[in-house]
């Protein structure tokens, strides 16, 4: 039997493949909390004056630093978009490093590194990242971005751009998904704005989350250049929904995302993060339950749109953080028809970035009170010798059962053996008297989780 490997990845509770077996449980989906009633980083420079903002956040292990690249522009007549870069050590105070490589009202002293003068400023770009997988160092930075400067021509559309350090950019010299094909070409199109790329490191290759109408479309490649047509895979339940944008990312062993959803009914024009989640980056579903990030309340600086932005989430010691834009302006300009009060609420001022954070593999748990709950995952080949726990049970506990394929228990790792997580921690260690799991290597096992006033977030083994 081909059975999957229990290793170093966390197995998360997102969704039900892992799962042979609950009794007594519930699973309950976690929202992020913000960092602080304030964005992190907004548009202040004089050259940072755009109604809207694309952005992307990554963490450089190498360089043990944040760095975010962002939209921005309109800072005089004819200067549209830019796209600017900025530094961090904490991931919440941001320093804008003046690069001297491109002019801006008169001066180099500044930080953009895509100028308005690239394609007449009609450029945005959602997702730019570091790749991991490509040996090419003047390919390391990746990029993928919308252009309308050729609005009814054929070149417009998404294009990909690399760097070799995230400073200094190449474009492709025509768009790689056009908004308008040629017809009797080979054009991949066509697609509108609204895009986001995804590094899959688990199949080595990329993966591009376009606009089409209104379903939202993916294409594959595996060498960034050559793209398989794009297809519909995820689709908006009515009219009412938009959805505006969506991002994927390798999490353990699956594929979770973040989906912009656009609510379009007239008195709302809000949009709200929620999760996605897929077992082979291609099929996606959505997950039930509140937003990811609720919507600010009366009087906050996010109060009517949260959106993606177009890197994963970050791993900062036992939290996840999640960057996010928003803004206390609707989507769309509201007709007075519908309400003068809504139309005359607008906040004039730029969308900017904002910080959630979320328990590691904190997304969805197993919560059981302390009549107890059980949980049998489906078959294993086990390759670790310690089991680690993402667990809140210090005000109760945590027993693991080791079960063979006919749902015994084997000899030895039997619940009664277990030495029970007892602990609030991202890295509870569980283990059995007498017995290791190196015993077990490669023997098909299952794992029976006992909860006991406990909420279960993870597993893995080391």
């Amino acid at each position: 039997m081909n059975l999957p490997t229990l290793s170093s990845r966390p197995r998360l509770f997102v969704d039900y493949e892992d799962i042979e077996l609950m009794e007594n449980v519930n699973r309950v989906f976690h929202q992020a909390s913000r960092h602080g009633p304030h964005p992190v980083l907004k548009q202040e420079a004089r050259w940072e004056k755009h109604s809207g903002m694309t952005a992307s956040v990554i963490y450089d292990e190498d360089e043990q630093i944040f760095k975010a690249w962002y939209l921005s522009g309109l800072y005089a007549p004819g200067e549209e978009h830019v796209q600017c870069y900025a530094v961090s050590r904490d991931g919440v105070t941001w320093e804008r490093p003046l690069l001297g490589l491109h002019e801006a009202l008169g001066s180099r002293d500044n930080n953009i590194v895509i100028p308005a003068s690239h394609h007449a400023g009609k450029d945005h770009w959602e997702t730019m990242i570091k790749d991991p997988m490509d040996p090419d160092p003047r390919r390391r930075y990746k990029g993928i971005g919308w252009s309308s400067y050729d609005w009814d021509g054929p070149m417009s559309g998404i294009y990909t751009a690399t760097s070799p350090d995230g400073l200094h950019w190449s474009h492709t010299p025509e768009p790689v998904f056009h908004h308008h094909p040629r017809p009797g070409s080979h054009d991949l199109g066509p697609v509108g704005d609204a895009q986001s790329m995804m590094v899959d490191t688990l199949k080595r290759r990329y993966v591009a989350f376009l606009r089409g109408g209104v379903d939202r479309l993916i294409s594959l490649s595996e060498d960034f250049a050559h793209w398989t047509p794009p297809r519909p895979f995820l689709r908006a339940l009515n009219e009412e929904e938009g959805l505006y944008n969506n991002t994927g990312f390798v999490y353990g062993e699956q594929y979770l995302g973040f989906l912009t959803h656009f609510d379009k009914r007239p008195k709302q024009q809000t949009q709200t993060l929620r999760l996605i989640t897929s077992r082979d980056g291609e099929n996606w579903r959505r997950v039930p339950g509140e937003p990811l990030i609720p919507l600010g309340e009366v009087g906050e600086w996010d109060r009517f749109q949260i959106l993606l932005t177009g890197a994963p989430p970050l791993r900062v010691g036992g939290k996840l953080h999640i960057y996010y834009r928003g803004t206390s302006r609707r989507h769309a300009k509201v007709k007075r028809e519908y309400d003068p009060s809504i139309a005359a609420d607008q906040d004039p001022r730029t969308i900017s970035i904002g910080l959630a954070t979320l328990r590691l593999d904190g997304f969805a748990s197993m919560d059981a009170s302390f009549n107890g709950g059980t949980v049998t995952t489906r078959p294993y080949r086990v390759a670790g010798t310690k089991l680690i726990l993402n667990v809140k049970s210090d005000y109760g506990k945590v027993l693991v059962e080791l079960l063979d394929e006919g749902d015994k228990p084997i000899k030895g790792y039997a619940k009664e053996d277990c030495r029970a997580a007892q602990a609030d921690s991202t890295e509870a260690e569980v283990g059995w008297e007498r017995k290791s799991l190196t015993e077990l290597r490669d023997v098909p096992v299952k794992l029976k989780f006992y909860l006991y006033n406990a909420r279960l977030y993870s597993y893995r083994v080391v």
